[in-house]
Formats: C-alpha cells, sequence, structure tokens
C-alpha cells in the first residue's frame, strides 16, 4: 500500500451505504460484460483448436499431452486447455459457453485486479472508472468472448505491472514478499497460459524502468532467488515431460518461439505501424482519449499520481517497440499491454468529470463534449454506410444508432445539471448494455463460422453413431468440433477406395473435391457446394459426404 504522505487523500468519494450499491453495481455489470451472450456466435477455427484438444483431454484420460483430431497439439502451452477440460466436467459438454468461460473469468479478473489495486493507491472512484473503461474497450469485450488464451495471457501480464509496482511503493516488508510472491506465479502462470510471450512483455518494461528510474537497489528485494524457483518450479514440469515424450526433437518450439519472433516462420504480413492502428482499435471507444493519456503523464500537475502513470507508460511503449519490431506481427499481440492504457484513461476521465485540478473546467467540458459529438456523429455515419454495404442489417443498425444518439443525449443533459456521478454510471452501463445488443443483433448475421458448423451437423446426422467417417487429406479444426469426435485423415488413394468399399464414409472438404475425383468415382450421399454468402472462403465452409451405397438403393 501507499504510505500515508503518498496517498492522496480527498473527500472520500465513495462512502457508506450508496457506495456499497456503486461498487455491487460495479460488478454486476462486469458480469454480464463478460459472460452475456458468450455462445451465440459459433466457434471459430483457432477457437476449436482449444475446444477439440481439451475434449481430447477429457475423453483419452490424458492431461499432459495435448492432441488435436488426434495429433499433437504442442504449439501452445497448455492452460487453456487444461481449465476448458475442467470447465466441461461440470457442464458434461464442450460447446462454445464451456470453451469461452475461462476466457470470460479472466476478462471479468482483468477488471477487478485493476479496481482493487488502484484502490489501495488512490482511492474507490479513480479505481472504478479505470476499472470501468478497460470494461467497456473492444479488446475486453472481443477477446473475454472468445476461446483463444490471450484473455488468459493478458490478464497475468496485467497482474504482473501491477504487482511489480506495488512491490516497490510498499512500505513493509511482508507487504512487498507477498506482491513478489504475487508477481512470480502469475508470470509463471502466464507462461502456462501462452508461453513464453510473458517473458518479453514482463521484462522488457520492467528492465527499461529500473533503468531509467535508477532502482537497482531494489532488485535484492524482489526475491530474486526464490521467485525465479517458484516460477520455474510452475512452468518447467510440462515441457520437461513434452520434451522426454519427443525425444527431444523442439523443431516446433524453436519455429513457434524463436523464428516466428525473427519472421522465418509464419511470417505476419501486417505492416510495421500496424500496432498504432491496433491499439485505438483495441482501446474503442475511449480512442479519442489515448493520446492524451500517453502525454499526461510527464506533468507534474498529476502530483501523487505521476509515478504510477509514468509507470504504465513505460510498461505499454517499452512492449510496444518491441512488438513493432517483432516481425511476426498479429493484431491481438498488442492486448496484453492494453489494460495499461485503459488505467491512464481512467485516471484521465476522473480527473476530468470530478477533480478539475490537471485541466481547466471549460478544457474538460469541451473534450467531454466533442467526444459525446464523435459518439453521435459516428452511430449516424455507421448506420449510412451499413445501409449502403449491407441494406438487411439496416434497420438493426438503425436500432443501435437511435440508442446510442440517446445514451449520449442524456449523459449530456446530466452533466449540465451538474450530476456528474450519474452521468458517469450512464455512460458505462449504456456502452455495456450497447455492446450486447450489438452482439445479439448482429452476430447471427456477421457469423461466417455457422456454415461449417451446418455441414459438420449434418454430416453427424446422416452417419450411423457406431460407424467412423475419414477425411480425405484435411478436416478443419471447425468441422472436428461440430461433427463431435476424431477424425482420421486419409491421404493414400489404395486405403482410401478400401475404405470406400468397405461401405465407410469419407468426407472431403470442398477445396479438395477436385482432388478426389481423380481417386473416384465415389457415391455422393451430401453435398454443400454453393453458399450466396461472398465472406466465406470455399475451404471454410463446404464439402461432399461419400459413402457406397447398397445394391438395393442403387435399384430404387
Amino acid at each position: 500500500m501507499i504510505s500515508s504522505e503518498e496517498r492522496i487523500s480527498p473527500e472520500e468519494p465513495l462512502s457508506g451505504t450508496a457506495g456499497m450499491f456503486i461498487v455491487c453495481g460495479f460488478f454486476i455489470l462486469c458480469l454480464f460484460g463478460t459472460l452475456g451472450l458468450l455462445s451465440l456466435r459459433t466457434l471459430d477455427s483457432h477457437e476449436c483448436f482449444v475446444s477439440v484438444t481439451a475434449r481430447e483431454m477429457v475423453k483419452n484420460h490424458d492431461w499432459l499431452f495435448p492432441t488435436c483430431n488426434g495429433q499433437p497439439r504442442l504449439n501452445k502451452t497448455p492452460l487453456s486447455y487444461w481449465l476448458v477440460a475442467a470447465f466441461s466436467l461440470v457442464t458434461g459438454k464442450i460447446d462454445a459457453f464451456t470453451a469461452r468461460f475461462p476466457s470470460a473469468v479472466f476478462g471479468f479478473l482483468s477488471v477487478s485486479c485493476i479496481y482493487l489495486y488502484i484502490k489501495q493507491w488512490f482511492y474507490p472512484r479513480v479505481a472504478l472508472i479505470s476499472g470501468a473503461v478497460w470494461l467497456t474497450t473492444l479488446g475486453l469485450f472481443r477477446y473475454s468472448h472468445s476461446a483463444r488464451p490471450e484473455m488468459a495471457l493478458t490478464f497475468f501480464v496485467l497482474v504482473c505491472y501491477l504487482s511489480f509496482y506495488d512491490a516497490i511503493i510498499s512500505p513493509t516488508r511482508k507487504r512487498q514478499i507477498i506482491s513478489m510472491l504475487i508477481f512470480w506465479v502469475s508470470l509463471g502462470l502466464g507462461m502456462l497460459a501462452k508461453g513464453p510471450a510473458p517473458i518479453a512483455y514482463v521484462f522488457v518494461p520492467l528492465f527499461v524502468y529500473i533503468f531509467l528510474f535508477r532502482k537497482w537497489k531494489t532488485i535484492p528485494k524482489l526475491l530474486p532467488l526464490v521467485g525465479p524457483v517458484l516460477f520455474l518450479l510452475i512452468v518447467l514440469p510440462w515441457p520437461l515431460y513434452i520434451g522426454s515424450k519427443i525425444h527431444w526433437n523442439l523443431t516446433l518450439w524453436r519455429q513457434e518461439y524463436v523464428e516466428r519472433l525473427t519472421g522465418d516462420y509464419v511470417p505476419g504480413h501486417l505492416p510495421f505501424y500496424c500496432y498504432l492502428l491496433m491499439m485505438f482499435k483495441f482501446i474503442t471507444p475511449w480512442a479519442a482519449f489515448l493520446p492524451m493519456a500517453l502525454i499526461c503523464p510527464f506533468y507534474s500537475v498529476w502530483k501523487e499520481k505521476q509515478p504510477l502513470m509514468k509507470y504504465l507508460w513505460i510498461c505499454f511503449v517499452a512492449v510496444f517497440v518491441f512488438l513493432t519490431l517483432d516481425q511476426g506481427k498479429r493484431q491481438h499481440y498488442i492486448l496484453p499491454i492494453m489494460p495499461t492504457t485503459a488505467i491512464l484513461i481512467g485516471i484521465l476521465l476522473e480527473e476530468m468529470i470530478f477533480q478539475k485540478e490537471a485541466f481547466s473546467r471549460l478544457f474538460s467540458a469541451n473534450v467531454l463534449r466533442y467526444h459525446a459529438i464523435i459518439l453521435a456523429g459516428g452511430s449516424i455515419i455507421a448506420y449510412g454506410v451499413v445501409a449502403i454495404i449491407s441494406p438487411p442489417l439496416g434497420l438493426r443498425v438503425l436500432t443501435l444508432s437511435l440508442f446510442m444518439i440517446f445514451l449520449v443525449a442524456v449523459t449530456v443533459q446530466l452533466f449540465r445539471k451538474q450530476k456528474p456521478g450519474y452521468a458517469t454510471c450512464l455512460i458505462f452501463t449504456g456502452i455495456i448494455f450497447w455492446c450486447l445488443l450489438a452482439k445479439a443483433f448482429l452476430e447471427p448475421q456477421l457469423d461466417t463460422d455457422k456454415y461449417a458448423r451446418n455441414v459438420a451437423v449434418e454430416v453427424a446426422r446422416r452417419v450411423p453413431p457406431s460407424e467412423t467417417v475419414v477425411a480425405f487429406q484435411s478436416a478443419s479444426s471447425r468441422f472436428v468440433q461440430y461433427y463431435g469426435k476424431t477424425i482420421p485423415i486419409v491421404s493414400d488413394e489404395t486405403a482410401l477406395k478400401e475404405i470406400y468399399e468397405k461401405g465407410g464414409w469419407i468426407f472431403c472438404n470442398l477445396e479438395k473435391l477436385e482432388a478426389i475425383k481423380k481417386y473416384g468415382p465415389f457415391d455422393v450421399v451430401y453435398s454443400e457446394t454453393e453458399i450466396a454468402d461472398t465472406r466465406v472462403k470455399k475451404r471454410d465452409y463446404g464439402g461432399a459426404l461419400f459413402h457406397k451405397a447398397s445394391p438395393a438403393t442403387k435399384r430404387n
């Protein structure tokens, strides 16, 4: 905790029963934002890697050696598989809700983490606003509703950042030890979530911070011996076990963890400036405040808040530069450092709306007014664009636009009536419900993965449960997920014909249909080869199911 000399001590803004209700309402809103409508959208291909691997862990009673459709799945570290598999023991199945639930929990925990730490250092109001900013960002909303491991990685990196800073400023040795134990455990779990990424996300900015602020004397106090031992006890057992199972052939890990960084393996095709765009995208709808949040830490007017703001700035900028130099760029790589900008924006908003010391009242009012105009104007423009590009969605987008305009209008009126507390609550509550409404309105229409799901479900309906389907050359992770069972892959012509002649079932995705015709002819019992949705690539949705018809069936 911050010492009494460092703690900001204005009149407590959230005390008593009213404050308790506000905090409870905040966490209820957080539950809605992270857990709402989890299963509305079909699992995409990356999510299905997680769900299928978790399903096979449970089925095979082997939680240490991951497989996906019967093949080793060692590209990623296993924490996300373990969590989905464990939750499936409660739900009894692995569907979209089960696969995404761990990410939703990590999203909730990341917001809670921001609230708890910022409350310790400052006071509840700035903690609530900082947490609410992160809660309402596109980055959190998108990846807390995804089965991919990004949200788990983001949570553990955030805990590392905040627990390290807490250790640096803690006035007592006991508190410092607790914070560093949290740091090392979180770093280890982050490695299991998506290793080795946390090494760069955490140690690059912390080294820069220690170097710039001459914190060398604090290193012996950060458990430099016990901490790494604890970290290795968490991290090493799984890779050592896998290494022994694959006879230490670590080519895949070298490709994933070293050559991907240099761009020699699966290089990214994004431009070097892509993260400049992605940071605004992931912090939406607070993008207008991001430049101010990245400039403000260097003004002494922030007083007691400035050390934390500088630290968060370093955490963001140091990793941002590292990612920019990385040759294997992916848009979601920036997600783990976005909570730092959410906290900075939260501090900025609290100052503009309530404290009004760092900025003049006129400046704060103008910034908030212009942001309201941008939101309202953007809603109108969005409706116009969608009405032209996709008329069937026009009415839904119009409803969303009117909702946002109404929200902005009421918020402005509350500010004019000098009720900033009510206005602030309305802003964050309204954004969450707008996001959920948008998800309910648009995702069923924008879901392009449903076509692959429908094909897999239809194949499962046609093939008797006691019989097996093989796939020609490949089977997508989505097909395996929604078919519900492992699908052997067959590429050999002789083996394929033998399976067919014995009455076996063969599935071929649309991309391979021309190739399988060379081995035929085969009787087609089901096919999906045409679709009006131009957004869908051939390999993503269609295919044909082959099965040798009985003589009686042929005569009929």
